[in-house]
């Protein structure tokens, strides 16, 4: 009867032995393939024949890791080269207006009639504004860019506001020979956003329609139960491609080969500023005819609001 015992504990040793030795090779082979992973950067994972329950949470525990590094590498070659397509995208678009602000300059300089100075004064002038209006957009970019950056939202006059940035446009409306058609409403119209950001949504939709539009400027708007829209319309240039697709992404333009005072960032700071105040915004093309819309959230004032006529209103609305 001992005897029998003591072959049984010795069976039992002998398996114990064997699986021990297999789980150090497992341990030894799971550790072989993280250095060859690491060494040669691959993108293979960890893998083994036996899976005791430890083994199998180990090689878990590791393929997950894997995974996540694997994301933030590449989360890193993306940030990488989107870092570089920015210095790309905008020393050229800086470097143009600085090119010609010098040539203005050294023609002012060498002119010896006073009209002349004065006028390439004015352009080397119109320059500088160019610049420091691409650089105002790259650093609110780099703001937008930033998860943690909020915006400080209250309710707001999206009327007053929208009619305020209209009238710091009147001399280009005069310039183009056309009036904003506009139908909105005279009243207060409140909405869940910031003043400073929806200055900025309108002046850059606007700014787009000089750039690019054709015709007069259409605004319209459009109230709904928990939202407000206003849509800005007007014809497109003949011959200009235009990617529906693209139009809010940073950079896009147009027409890349044609230099003009726009950075890219226009359209894209105002989906951005849009969606850091709780709205959206989405352009639509028929028959030549492009369209801006945006959509704010209404504020729980608006239920209050006073009806008035603002002052600052220059263009008659029509509604």
């Amino acid at each position: 009867m001992l005897y029998m015992v003591l072959i049984v504990i010795t069976v039992v040793l002998i398996i114990q032995s064997v699986y021990l030795v297999y789980y150090k090779n497992q341990i030894k082979d799971i550790g072989n393939q993280l250095s060859f992973i690491s060494e040669h950067h691959s993108f293979k994972m960890i893998q083994t024949q036996i899976k005791p329950k430890e083994i199998n949470r180990l090689i878990h525990l590791c393929n997950a890791m894997l995974r996540n590094q694997r994301k933030l590498n590449q989360n890193f070659i993306e940030q990488k080269e989107e870092i570089n397509a920015t210095i790309m995208s905008l020393s050229h678009d800086i470097r143009t207006p600085l090119t010609s602000l010098d040539g203005y300059l050294q023609l002012a300089e060498r002119s010896q009639s006073s009209n002349e100075k004065t006028e390439y004064v004015l352009m080397a002038q119109s320059r500088i504004k160019q610049i420091i209006t691409l650089m105002d957009e790259l650093f609110l970019y780099t703001k937008l860019k930033n998860p943690d950056y909020n915006l400080e939202l209250e309710p707001v006059d999206v009327i007053k506001v929208l009619n305020k940035r209209l009238f710091t446009f009147i001399d280009d409306f005069s310039r183009i020979g056309y009036e904003p058609d506009i139908s909105i409403s005279e009243a207060p119209l409140f909405i869940e956003g910031n003043e400073s950001a929806l200055e900025r949504v309108y002046e850059n939709i606007i700014k787009n329609y000089f750039l690019h539009g054709a015709g007069a400027l259409s605004i319209r708007y459009e109230e709904k139960q928990n939202e407000v829209l206003f849509h800005f319309s007007n014809m497109q240039k003949r011959n200009q491609p235009l990617n529906l697709d693209k139009i809010f992404t940073r950079f896009y333009k147009e027409d890349p080969s044609r230099p003009n005072q726009s950075s890219g960032l226009g359209l894209f700071i105002v989906k951005s500023l849009m969606e850091k105040m709780n709205g959206y915004v989405q352009a639509d093309l028929k028959d030549d005819q492009f369209c801006i819309s945006v959509a704010f959230k209404k504020s729980a004032k608006e239920n209050r609001r006073v009806h008035g006529h603002d002052p600052a209103q220059h263009f008659n609305s029509r509604g």
